[in-house]
């Protein structure tokens, strides 16, 4: 798993699935294409709601 600071995770919009690609999550497309990212930000933004909810 990728944890750089500098990392980009719409780099990997377009290109094949291999695990370890989404580490916050996204979405693959039926032919294993990845289609969308959730970047890490987005991706504490929403546990924080989340949290707030229980």
């Amino acid at each position: 798993m990728i944890m750089e600071s500098s990392y980009n995770p719409e780099e990997n919009i377009g290109k094949p699935y291999r695990r370890g690609m989404l580490p916050f999550g996204g979405a693959v497309n039926s032919r294993g294409i990845i289609t969308q990212v959730v970047s890490e930000a987005d991706y504490r933004h929403d546990m924080e709601i989340l949290k707030s909810l229980v």
